[in-house]
């Protein structure tokens, strides 16, 4: 089966719908290298994360041996020319090693020194930008025999999906950290939060984490030593920036830093009750309601649906909950209100 008429088999179908249902799992890599294994034949299967100056860091493997997985990361990541060409032009797309001219000697001994290890012929990346600075890269490689121009087409032409495949994965891996990284994982989408890579440098920060930065000089002061000390509570007057490092499977910054800004009562358990329920007595049920649903990080579509009511009804709560509360966004009322959430 060749060219555009592999889109229309049953089997690659079924295996975009079982693709779909993986999102958020971990199942979901394995399943994506299924689906791009159905497309154009490959031998094996790396995703590497690439993200400026820091050296790329090997996300998930197919059918690659420990000894090419070591040899690739100490003595080839140096010399890695995707991660060459990301740095330089930050430019997604599918690109084909054979494709790429060595800018330099050490580009053209990494061809000599990586293939000759991993005995293959060819390769294939696949770049996925995640922020400005940092991109996935999915590989295809052949032991025998180049790409051809029309199975890049075609890679081409499934770029889109798979870009969206991946930035559904990412946000639903950083929207909810599966068990066993419980830690500040709950509802991340609209608290404070900040993901930095193992070399200090940012990867993500939330509209809600920049906001309280501005807000609290003092937080952003502090911020280097509290990356540098690697994990833990770091308590300010009323606040606490919990830090947790991630493992090596987190795509959007493997074995980086998670950290998390919370009110300090919330992390005690220690508000007085008496100041709990005063401030609950402020809201409506329907206002409780909506609250409720925003501290746990769903969007206006989800509360809408889970609630029964349009989203129109929606945004006028969260108006209402903004002037009832003196602030402005909803980051700052995740910020303020963050500790009443398991009394709503």
């Amino acid at each position: 089966m060749t060219g555009a008429s592999v889109f229309r088999a049953p089997r690659w179908s079924g295996q975009a719908g079982v693709l779909a249902r993986s999102i958020g799992t971990p199942l979901f890599h394995e399943e994506l290298m299924k689906l791009l294994g159905l497309t154009v034949p490959t031998d094996s299967f790396w995703i590497i994360r690439y993200a400026g100056q820091a050296s790329p860091d090997v996300v998930f493997t197919h059918r690659v041996s420990k000894r090419v997985r070591q040899a690739y990361c100490e003595q080839c990541a140096v010399v890695d020319p995707f991660s060459a060409r990301w740095s330089v032009n930050k430019q997604a797309g599918v690109f084909a090693l054979s494709a790429i001219r060595p800018a330099s000697e050490e580009d053209a001994r990494y061809s000599d020194i990586f293939r000759a290890v991993a005995n293959i012929e060819d390769e294939v990346g696949i770049l996925l930008p995640v922020t400005a600075q940092s991109c996935l890269a999915i590989f295809l490689e052949r032991r025998r025999g180049l790409f051809t121009e029309d199975e890049l087409a075609l890679l081409r032409t499934l770029y889109p999906m798979v870009e969206q495949f991946c930035r559904a994965h990412l946000g639903w891996l950083f929207s909810d950290i599966k068990a066993g990284r419980a830690g500040p994982a709950g509802g991340l989408a609209s608290r404070p939060t900040l993901v930095v890579d193992p070399s200090g440098s940012q990867v993500h920060a939330s509209a809600a984490w920049e906001e309280a930065l501005r807000r609290r000089p003092e937080l952003k002061a502090r911020l280097p030593a509290i990356i540098e000390a690697g994990g833990g509570d770091h308590e300010f007057s009323d606040v606490v920036i919990r830090a947790e490092r991630m493992g090596p499977d987190f795509p959007l910054a493997p074995n980086g830093l998670l950290c998390v800004l919370e009110q300090l009562a919330h992390v005690r358990g220690g508000e007085d009750a008496d100041a709990i329920e005063k401030t609950l007595a402020l809201f409506t049920q329907r206002e409780r309601d909506v609250l409720r649903l925003a501290l746990e990080g769903r969007g206006n579509a989800e509360i809408s649906r889970a609630l029964g009511v349009g989203a129109g009804s929606i945004r006028n709560v969260k108006t209402r909950l903004y002037r009832k509360t003196g602030v402005s966004s909803e980051g700052e009322l995740v910020m303020k209100l963050l500790h009443l959430a398991k009394h709503l």
